[in-house]
């Protein structure tokens, strides 16, 4: 699909027709190869391929040719009931006019989308809106690193609660639930320390002599906010591996304390077993054969020496 947007008065406004010449903004969403073809005839450019765009050396993300300049970055996508993923998309700034080419539909693009038709929102040219989109990306990385934060909070009270109720609660609750959302903030943060590295590599590219004063301030404000959020997103990854380190620990607890009671319960049960065993034995020459209270007096041994066995137990504090 392919849509061009006009700023006339400085507002972003769809066009009714694609009219590449006074086009800011071209939009480019899953093209057909007719669409990449007009765009690339009209602006005299080499729109890059799919697979050309997944490539991460920087080569292929951050380059120049002809009149053009080529910027490819990532964006997390999280669709229902899947794992976080990246989109990449490839910004192309040619004379005044801004392409951008996309196959999936991120909700950082989205949220760039509505800034633009915002009253107050005003672009005096296509870098300015190249500059807008790459900060609503990390805005976005943003807000899913305070979601992740948000999330580690509750993980960490259910593992490390100090009651003692909670925690023989947590002992046998269901560890592997715990250990599935810590692997899913896990996944998600590092989806999104892979989207700030792309944006971060493209900050010093975009850095060209004769840029605005005010391009150079957002550009160097944008560099210093992925950067920021960088070191918070260690902090994150730091704080999930030791909730994850800590929810294996509980969990090792958990099955050391499931043999331990299992060990002991066979110990407990092996005197009146053996005693049975004895008793059980039927030889002529035994001479409790003929007892008139045999039966009694060997239930009455294997009950009290598996009482004594527990008692010893509990007085060692093995149980």
């Amino acid at each position: 699909m392919l849509t061009a947007y006009c700023a006339p008065d400085g507002h972003l406004q769809p066009s009714g027709s694609p009219e590449f010449s006074s086009a800011l903004w071209i939009d480019l969403f899953a093209p057909s190869k007719e669409e990449e073809q007009q765009v690339e005839a009209a602006l005299n450019i080499a729109v890059p391929t799919r697979e050309e765009m997944r490539e991460v050396e920087s080569s292929s993300a951050l380059y120049r040719e002809g009149r053009g300049t080529f910027v490819t970055v990532r964006a997390v996508i999280r669709d229902p009931n899947m794992q976080p993923r990246l989109a990449s998309l490839t910004l192309i700034l040619v004379h005044n006019t801004l392409v951008t080419l996309r196959y999936a539909d991120p909700v950082a693009f989205q949220q760039f989308v509505t800034r633009t038709q915002k009253p107050n929102a005003t672009f005096e040219s296509a870098a300015s809106a190249m500059m807008c989109l790459l900060e609503t990306i990390v805005d976005r990385d943003a807000d899913l690193l305070e979601e992740v934060g948000d999330g580690l909070d509750p993980i960490s009270l259910e593992i490390f609660s100090q009651n003692a109720g909670a925690m023989k609660t947590i002992a046998a609750a269901d560890l592997g639930r715990v250990l599935k959302k810590i692997g899913q903030s896990g996944d998600l943060a590092s989806r999104v320390r892979e989207s700030l590295h792309s944006i971060g590599r493209s900050v010093p590219f975009l850095e060209v002599d004769g840029m605005p004063p005010e391009l150079a301030a957002r550009l160097k404000t944008l560099g210093g906010d992925v950067k920021s959020l960088l070191e918070h997103d260690n902090f994150l990854q730091t704080q999930i591996q030791f909730l994850l380190d800590s929810n294996l620990g509980l969990i090792s607890i958990q099955q050391n304390a499931i043999m331990k009671t299992l060990a002991a319960a066979t110990v407990i049960f092996l005197p009146p077993t053996l005693i049975g065993s004895i008793y059980g034995m039927n030889f002529e020459k035994m001479p409790e054969l003929h007892w008139h209270f045999g039966y009694v007096y060997a239930l009455a041994l294997m009950v009290s020496s598996a009482i004594g066995s527990l008692l010893y137990f509990r007085a060692k504090r093995w149980l």
